[in-house]
């Protein structure tokens, strides 16, 4: 249909230790923003577009200081009465502020994102599809270019269901990694650093009564550098050594369960192998494991507490001028708490506290981090 959104919020968030060093330093960032989106049929088909724009400001820290800028728009598209899909596209530039980043520096990283996806029904309960997605990003400082990645994942799927028996996928990915500003020596000269990440995946969903809902979720994965061997030099002379790999189960799962219309309870596990634009690494492992309460306290107010716990391996890591010990593992803990207040759609007020705690090897990269956030929010729109 014809409708559209328009969102105006400010942020305060203080960080007892904003820069994740040993020796804490502490600062208060303002985050002001605007988005909207629109979205209008043309025929059968429906277009929408959207875009953001902001600016984080530290206090006291000018020097990270930067604006953000979002937009996007795409078409989602529909083929007869058993065929859908979408195409879409966006690009976004913001300081890097994520968690998985050694310590805080001046760095903008900017992302471009295109795909397309399509889904038919084919029978009672029969489905196929696929999508497929190419992503850029690159980091604005000279230090981390690095790190700049080129990504195009195709992730094909067939699914059958039934209210008796649930939802069943039998779905895989190729996702084809590569490192513009990287290469390795091989026998027949430079070639570029990349890798090569493979999976199989058989899943599992379904509402076990009207308070459950469960979904399953195996798979194999492999992943192959690229090249598969490269040149080192030794006291002997050059050596031809292959480039470590990785090949093993991987899983995600998540339980939902609704014991009263006043609370909700989820649950959820992952573990995957990614590529990485924050860090010196051919490919990292990760596990995920994370648990949400929420509560309705009463029509306007909302409560919610709950924690992560995110293990990464990295694979192929090397040091560089901003990380000069390479980076082996982290395992990165945060538990936070919050309390929200909307007595009119109109606008709303959150506050929330975390912790997060990053062990690493080597430990040079641990840090301990308290925040407290506040946000309002304005909105106006239909639909």
């Amino acid at each position: 249909g014809r409708n559209y959104r328009i969102e105006a919020s400010l942020g305060a968030l203080y960080n007892d230790n904003f820069r994740r060093t040993v020796v804490k330093q502490s600062a208060t960032r303002l985050r002001p923003s605007i988005s909207g989106a629109i979205g209008f049929p043309v025929g059968r088909q429906q277009l929408f577009f959207g875009g953001e724009i902001g600016r984080d400001i530290f206090l006291n820290n000018s020097v990270f200081n930067r604006n953000r800028y979002g937009v996007g728009g795409g078409l989602d598209w529909r083929l007869g009465s058993r065929c859908t899909g979408e195409v879409a596209g966006e690009y976004r530039r913001r300081q890097n502020l994520v968690t998985e980043v050694a310590e805080l520096v001046d760095n903008v990283q900017v992302s471009k994102i295109v795909g397309g996806s399509a889904n038919c029904r084919v029978g009672v309960g029969i489905g196929f599809g696929g999508s497929i997605i190419h992503r850029e990003t690159d980091n604005n400082r000279l230090q981390r270019q690095l790190f700049n990645t080129r990504t195009t994942t195709f992730s094909p799927q067939i699914s059958y269901g039934s209210p008796a028996l649930g939802q069943f996928s039998v779905g895989g990915s190729f996702n084809k990694v590569r490192y513009p500003n990287r290469s390795v020596l091989t026998t027949t000269g430079n070639v570029g650093d990349g890798v090569n990440i493979v999976s199989g995946r058989f899943g599992y969903q379904r509402a076990l009564g009207s308070r459950l809902q469960l979904g399953l979720g195996v798979s194999y994965i492999k992943a192959d550098p690229r090249p598969a061997s490269q040149v080192l030099f030794t006291i002997g002379g050059p050596v031809v050594v292959p480039r470590n790999g990785y090949s093993g189960l991987g899983y995600d799962g998540s339980l939902g369960y609704t014991p009263s219309p006043r609370i909700a309870i989820t649950l959820s596990a992952n573990k995957s192998v990614n590529s990485t634009a924050n860090v010196g690494a051919l490919f990292l492992v990760s596990k995920t494991y994370g648990a949400d309460l929420n509560y309705k306290v009463g029509p306007s107010i909302t409560a919610g507490f709950g924690g992560t716990l995110n293990k990464r391996d990295y694979r192929g890591s090397f040091a560089s001028a901003d990380e000069p010990n390479r980076r082996i593992s982290d395992e990165v803990t945060r538990i936070y708490a919050q309390v929200g207040y909307s007595p009119v759609p109109l606008y709303s007020v959150q506050f929330e506290v975390a912790h997060q705690n990053r062990n690493s090897k080597p430990a040079q990269f641990d840090f301990k981090d308290t925040t407290a956030l506040v946000t309002l929010r304005v909105k106006l729109g239909r639909g």
